[in-house]
């Protein structure tokens, strides 16, 4: 069968790069590609286009994303993802390999700069081995080169062509005139994340008044930060109502939305969102801001429409967990003061010291639920935990030992092994409060 040339129609741009892609693996034997480029310049986008339209190549796809991934065995975690593709029990990577003898897969590692440098090395090592079983083929995405001797082959993303960008727009916000929005894209060096966001902003303000805006913040701040101080600054929106209001408006047959603009104040405390590790569930959030309900109503629908935020609901949860993009909380960690984020780490590890507490108590009337919750917040759990640890927190050792039950419930042996370890060097010496 032949690969499908079709490109999804919420995909734009990246023709060469595709093609570049799919000639390396199906014509010049290539075994591995690494697609680099700064957060938001598409590559997770472009990875998973390339699969679609490798498709005729592979028997399976196995998508990895270590977004949210903050451990010490990264080989499991994709072991774990493959065993599940393959539905078969692959109880190590020896096992792996030789399923992959037989059946032709592309393996996508997504976001590896989101390891630890050790567990890196070891998955990089690995996934190697991986892509010459067979006609596997391995296709990974990072920000920058590791100048690993195994990856040679690299694809650096920049910014879209001037034709793509404009289409990217026209589908986003049709009806805008070419120049102008020309002339903000150049500002942002087309930046597909950021186009997304001047975009949204457009709704609500000029071209040539939100150009002056990144003119100011462009000058002295982080590009993305500068983009949604420029873009999000005093915008207002229409939010659904909720609860009694909304049926009440129901009722009188009035508008069941309400216009909520967002202060400038909220937006400066945008950086605390930077303390979490790849997302976060909402009360723990609204518990650290301290947002206004009105003004986390307004930010929530800004940054959830620009993509830099999803909205995920569990299973039987009534809370909303809230995933980041992988670039939105480095990007924004970088706008606090040393003294600021040592103030909001701290904070963070009581609260998520208190959090594991809670969960260890409840894990034996509600287990299933309670294991769900922990093993979708767990990488800000062992964030929160190995800090409290660092810093010889009065108690440290004991949200350690609430942690290890789940490591071990979930059969995570290398994760818990390494929790302990930590636990043993600050052993005796844990004099200070959280």
């Amino acid at each position: 069968m032949k690969p499908h040339h079709d490109i999804s129609p919420r995909f734009f741009g990246r023709r060469q790069e595709l093609g570049q892609i799919e000639k390396a693996f199906a014509q010049d034997g290539t075994r591995r590609i690494t697609i680099c480029g700064i957060g938001g310049q598409g590559k997770t986008y472009l990875a998973i286009e390339a699969g679609q339209r490798l498709s005729g190549m592979f028997k399976k796809v196995c998508f990895v994303d270590y977004s949210t991934f903050f451990g010490v065995d990264a080989v499991g975690f994709a072991l774990k993802t493959l065993a599940e593709l393959l539905d078969k029990d692959l109880e190590n990577a020896a096992a792996a390999t030789k399923a992959l003898r037989d059946i032709p897969i592309l393996l996508i590692l997504d976001n590896v700069e989101s390891i630890p440098p050790t567990p890196r090395q070891e998955l990089l090592d690995m996934a190697k081995d991986w892509s010459e079983m067979g006609a596997c083929r391995l296709l990974l995405t990072a920000a920058s080169d590791f100048e690993h001797p195994d990856y040679q082959y690299l694809i650096q993303l920049s910014g879209l062509a001037e034709k793509d960008a404009l289409n990217y727009a026209q589908h986003l916000a049709p009806r805008l005139e070419r120049d102008e929005l020309l002339n903000l894209f150049k500002q942002v060096d087309f930046h597909p994340l950021s186009i997304r966001v001047l975009m949204f902003s457009l709704k609500f303000n000029q071209p040539a008044e939100l150009g002056k805006a990144l003119e100011v913040w462009e000058k002295r701040e982080n590009p993305l930060w500068a983009v949604l101080r420029g873009a999000l600054e005093g915008i207002t929106l229409e939010i659904e109502k909720t609860g009694f209001l909304y049926w009440l408006s129901i009722l009188l047959k009035a508008k069941t939305t309400k216009k909520l603009f967002l202060k400038t104040e909220t937006l400066r405390s945008l950086p605390i969102f930077g303390v979490f590790q790849s997302g976060v569930f909402e009360p723990d959030l609204l518990a650290l801001t301290r947002f206004k309900k009105k003004q986390w109503q307004v930010l929530r629908a800004a940054l959830e429409t620009t993509g830099l935020i999803q909205i995920e609901i569990l299973p039987k949860f009534k809370v909303s967990y809230i995933k980041f993009h992988p670039s939105l909380a480095p990007t924004l960690w970088t706008r606090l003061t040393s003294k600021e984020q040592a103030k909001l780490y701290s904070s963070y590890q009581l609260r998520y010291a208190q959090l594991a507490g809670y969960m260890f108590y409840e894990e034996g009337e509600n287990t299933v639920q309670v294991h769900n919750l922990v093993r979708q917040d767990l990488p800000n759990l062992l964030h929160a935990v190995y800090g409290a640890l660092d810093a010889k927190r009065q108690g440290a050792d004991k949200f350690a030992n609430n942690i290890d039950l789940f490591l071990k419930a979930f059969g995570l042996q290398r994760d818990s092994a390494a929790l302990n370890q930590r636990v043993k060097n600050a052993g005796g010496e844990v004099t200070y409060r959280v």
